[in-house]
């Protein structure tokens, strides 16, 4: 489910999605990355929360079976905050 390039595994991608995450946040927004205002705080900050969600909830299905054993918050389907519709994650397929 991984990219055959990608030799980290889904941890390794979960960590670095957070980092890119938190970079948003600091970047645009000028928060920590423990910072929360909530959601409805901002309506470009909601696009992203859901943005965030969707990504979260598919890191968490490429998980290997025998890790989901622990229901967390990843595990639940993203639930729209922001005014525009959930993204829509596709895989590719890169082998030629």
């Amino acid at each position: 489910m991984i990219d055959k390039e990608w030799d980290g595994g889904w941890r390794n991608m979960r960590a670095e999605a957070e980092c890119l995450c938190e970079y948003i946040k600091r970047r645009f927004w000028g928060l920590e990355s423990s910072a929360q205002y909530g959601i409805y705080y901002d309506a470009t900050a909601d696009i992203l929360w859901d943005i965030h969600q969707v990504l979260r909830h598919q890191l968490w299905l490429d998980r290997p079976d025998d890790d989901k054993s622990t229901i967390t918050v990843d595990a639940g389907k993203a639930m729209r905050v922001g005014n525009e519709p959930l993204i829509e994650i596709k895989k590719i397929n890169n082998e030629r």
